[in-house]
């Protein structure tokens, strides 16, 4: 994901943003076709909850809309470290919309995020605009697909959720692309463009079929290995270097989210050996 955010907005400093969106969502999808197509038949696009996989697409692509845009004036370390709140609400969504228990610690490690948020971006710096809020908008909206894709995990393959991840924002873009298309320059640019697709592709199949393993709530903290890679690609290609507030602001959403996992963790094996022990009495 580092590497196609990097690319992307690379790109969108010669080419308009809204055609590197549509490349990136419509060579996700056919990449993906042609990558399964050949092993499922046309079995890959039946899925037992079409409007649920058509609302999940939706929520990725808007998602990933705020995203290109935002990093246009965000530095990429910073606006990866504004994602990591995605962990933070998928807790939250999972409390409110899945009637998951809430507790004291729960609260304080999500708070603790948005703390941790705040000081990243810190009212009254460079980094407060309209952007930033729309790279929290991306962790919110990219939190709602993680909670429907973990739905969606036990009723359609990954297979068919990767596919169908491409599916709304390579329709909606395709009809505005008549007003924003550029032709691209040289092969590297082309190259480029297409190595979105994949890339974006071969890391929501990852996501998909690792949420048919694990608790959303387990899976998202590995997200905050991007930072790494974040920080490097922003310094190589654009010279970016996140000041010593942003480590720390990501620090305390790293926490607050792996103390998230650790207790949620802690209490599915609590439930699961209660319910065993019910059953055995």
């Amino acid at each position: 994901f580092p590497a196609m955010n990097s690319g992307a907005k690379w790109l969108a400093k010669i080419y308009p943003v809204e055609q590197v969106i549509f490349i990136r969502i419509l060579t996700h999808f056919l990449f993906m076709s042609v990558l399964f197509v050949p092993r499922y038949g046309s079995e890959i696009f039946k899925s037992q909850k079409p409007l649920w996989q058509l609302g999940a697409s939706a929520l990725l692509f808007v998602a990933t809309a705020c995203f290109f845009i935002g990093i246009q004036t965000i530095p990429l370390a910073e606006a990866t470290i504004i994602t990591f709140l995605g962990p933070l609400f998928v807790t939250l969504l999972a409390v409110l919309l899945l009637g998951e228990p809430v507790n004291g610690l729960r609260i304080a490690c999500i708070a603790a995020g948005f703390a941790g948020a705040a000081i990243v971006i810190r009212p009254g710096s460079d980094l407060f605009r309209i952007e930033a809020l729309l790279i929290i908008l991306n962790a919110f909206l990219y939190a709602c697909y993680q909670i429907m894709t973990r739905k969606l995990a036990g009723i359609d393959k990954p297979e068919t959720t990767a596919v169908y991840n491409g599916l709304v924002g390579a329709a909606v873009m395709a009809a505005l692309m008549p007003f924003f298309w550029k032709m691209p320059d040289t092969l590297l640019h082309l190259a480029v463009f297409l190595g979105l697709g994949i890339l974006g592709g071969l890391g929501h199949y990852a996501v998909a079929s690792a949420m048919r393993y694990a608790q959303a709530s387990l899976v998202a903290p590995f997200h905050y290995m991007q930072i790494v890679f974040a920080v490097f690609y922003g310094w190589f290609l654009f010279g970016d270097w996140p000041d010593s507030l942003s480590f720390v602001g990501c620090g305390i959403i790293a926490l607050a989210g792996v103390a998230l996992a650790v207790t949620e963790t802690r209490d599915h094996k609590h439930a699961a050996r209660q319910k065993a022990d019910t059953q055995k009495a």
